[in-house]
């Protein structure tokens, strides 16, 4: 496992709240955790991923850590285990069909009228239904939507799967 050396004064002061000592603590984590990932990571898109879902699990949770001596391994952890999820959610993916194509295909293969499609969207709650239209319609890649929205890029992901898997449920009578 890899060993972070930080200033011990510098994460008492993120635990305690302190938001420029947590600014402070990420920005001097960031490169030793994309070394990290990317000994661990797929691809180049799931260390960036992974380290900033990290570093925002660490801005969230820091207050929660018990010994100073913990840190440098529950950060590490937290890389690991998000690198490891991307890799899933990779392999989840190739092995079906992404929700787009069954969509996509559905649309066009079922006749779905348009007025139905864009019904069932605007019945999406507005968080799925923002995400959505800015993936699917606007073509925005997830960061950019992140970004815009001012959430994570996972909540990004998962807004999106939820709002596609809402979406072809709803359409089902037309399928």
């Amino acid at each position: 496992m890899a060993r972070l050396t930080c200033p011990e004064p510098l994460i008492v002061a993120a635990q305690s709240g302190d938001v420029e000592a947590i600014n402070a603590l990420l920005t001097y984590c960031q490169l030793d955790l994309q070394r990290f990932a990317q000994t661990v990571c797929a691809t180049p898109e799931d260390v960036e991923d992974a380290v900033q879902e990290t570093l925002w699990i660490v801005s969230r949770k820091i207050g929660t850590l018990r010994t100073l001596s913990a840190f440098s391994g529950w950060l590490f952890q937290v890389v690991k285990y998000q690198c490891f999820r991307l890799l899933h959610e990779d392999q989840r993916q190739r092995a079906l069909p992404s929700d787009d194509a069954l969509m996509v295909d559905s649309v066009e293969r079922e006749g779905i009228p348009r007025e139905a499609l864009s019904a069932a969207i605007a019945q999406l709650p507005r968080p799925y239904r923002e995400v959505l239209i800015m993936r699917d319609l606007e073509e925005r890649t997830a960061p950019q939507v992140a970004e815009q929205l001012g959430i994570s890029v996972g909540a990004v992901k998962s807004r999106l799967r939820r709002a596609r898997l809402t979406l072809r449920d709803a359409l089902q009578a037309w399928m």
